[in-house]
């Protein structure tokens, strides 16, 4: 990320701006930009080291699904046809998530008679 950032600082001497930014929002894009990105970073590659490549990598596939399931049970975002179509999931594609999820249940060793075991 910083080599991106270093490559990117001579491309942008070239570009007029509209206007600069204020100190507030140059320090809210490197929290988000170093921080949250960082953070997520390290998180990513502990995964990797605790649970294996395979079983990481099936997270990049649960992303449409729950970006979908979180948007309505937190911002109470309608589910239609047209929200699926837009998430990239289509209706015959229903069937592609169920797969999805099952599929990260298998790789990970997910078993929800474990979990219910050890709950209780």
């Amino acid at each position: 990320m910083w080599a991106a950032a270093l490559w990117i600082v001579p491309a942008a001497t070239f570009f007029r701006t509209l206007s600069t930014p204020s100190l507030t929002v140059a320090l809210a894009k490197l929290a988000l930009g170093a921080v949250c990105s960082g953070v997520a970073c390290l998180l990513y590659f502990r995964l990797v080291q605790d649970i294996g490549a395979s079983a990481a990598l099936t997270v990049t596939f649960l992303v449409p699904v729950f970006g979908v399931l979180w948007g309505h049970l937190v911002l109470g975002e309608p589910v239609r046809w047209h929200t699926l179509a837009y998430a990239g999931i289509r209706w015959h594609k229903l069937a592609g998530a169920c797969t999805v999820i099952c599929g990260t249940a298998w790789v990970t060793g997910f078993s929800p008679s474990a979990l219910s075991r050890r709950g209780a």
